[in-house]
């Protein structure tokens, strides 16, 4: 039987005692003695919160492996025979290790580069309670996002330059190390506050940007949304023209085509006009605001998630659809990581205690 060391000890002594010396230069090929190859890939890719392995390959054409070990290992892995798992934290930097094996007489090794791919995340309707405001946001920084979107209503009235004042010194440090794409909601009244507060692509009320292997598509539901206007045109557009590269498609708007809260049920008839074509162009996300709680309904195969609870007064619960599958009165925001074919949505409360979660798996190239 191979033995298998797994010691940091012993590996760093082998490293030691081999350094420099790898399968394809410095070995010494004898009939008797093939030296090991590590088959294995030297790239990974990790986000935090998400479970992680990596298994070590190789090949060894006498079969004389003596050892396996691994050096350099970050605290959050766990090493266990050809193997390292675990789950990385939030907000890590690239990392990596070293897989040596050694037959007794040769050795091999390979520098493994672990990527880490930050999360994304998604919230709205801030507008009024700041206290609860500032939590959730002193809740998402530690989680260093690459992006952060906003469902709308950013704040209660937006021809007010104080209230945008206050908007800005709460999300300033979150706004300084992450992209911040807000969609137009009601409060905002087109206010050309809102467009000079911040540098978004196109014509700042729909645009659509990528990131993580996810195209994020943002719509303004307060203006006209039926098939002849300028905004489905651009809409169907962006659809068609989504690259091979891209894994996921999300939409974020502020109106929900879904929702058991208190407003009128698909307030702008968006069931008609821009949900068919979400399932068409297989969206497999849209995040909403509106009303001021938590809903995940899913329907034609795709998820409609209220994402309201950024500080706005809270919404009971005054109906039941057949899509609904969780509503909950409280404050949050949601958490996207997207890692190879997953793409796994967890959602927090302002102290940063998860409250939901759920899964999209990739079904095939686009």
């Amino acid at each position: 039987m191979k033995a298998r060391l797994t010691t940091l000890s012993l590996a760093l002594s082998l490293a030691i005692m081999f350094c420099g010396c790898t399968s394809d230069k410095g070995a010494v090929d004898t009939p008797a003695n093939q030296p090991p190859t590590i088959t294995s890939d030297s790239m990974a890719e990790a986000t935090g919160g998400v479970y992680f392995a990596y298994h070590a390959a190789y090949t060894d054409p006498d079969g004389r492996i003596d050892s396996l070990a691994f050096t350099g290992v970050p605290s959050w892995l766990t090493v266990a025979g050809d193997s390292v798992f675990g789950v990385p934290p939030d907000g890590l930097c690239d990392t990596g290790f070293t897989v040596i094996v050694y037959d007794g007489r040769a050795a091999d090794s390979l520098k493994v580069t672990v990527t880490m791919i930050p999360c994304v995340l998604v919230y709205g309707d801030s507008r009024t309670d700041h206290v609860v405001h500032q939590a959730l946001v002193d809740s998402m920084l530690p989680l260093k996002p690459a992006a952060v979107f906003h469902s709308g209503d950013l704040v209660a009235d937006g021809t007010i330059p104080d209230q945008w004042a206050t908007f800005n010194a709460i999300t300033a440090d979150l706004r300084a190390v992450a992209d911040f794409y807000p969609a137009l909601g009601n409060h905002e009244n087109q206010s050309a506050l809102f467009f000079s507060n911040f540098e978004l692509p196109n014509n700042e009320q729909w645009y659509s940007v990528d990131c993580n292997k996810t195209h994020f598509i943002i719509l303004n539901s307060c203006v006209a949304v039926d098939t002849a206007s300028e905004q489905y045109q651009w809409l169907v557009s962006d659809l068609a023209v989504i690259p091979d590269s891209i894994t996921f498609t999300v939409a974020v708007f502020h109106h929900p085509p879904y929702s058991t809260g208190s407003h009128t049920e698909d307030e702008r008839g968006l069931r008609t006009t821009w949900v068919p074509l979400f399932e068409q162009y297989g969206v497999d996300v849209v995040f909403n605001g509106h009303d001021h709680d938590y809903e995940r309904s899913y329907c034609g195969g795709i998820f409609y998630v209220v994402a309201g609870g950024g500080g706005a007064p809270l919404y009971d619960q005054t109906r039941q659809h057949p899509c609904s599958q969780l509503f909950l009165k409280t404050y949050h925001f949601c958490k996207l990581s997207m890692i190879g074919d997953k793409l796994i949505v967890k959602v927090y409360d302002q102290t940063r205690h998860l409250i939901d979660q759920f899964e999209v798996t990739a079904t095939a190239p686009r």
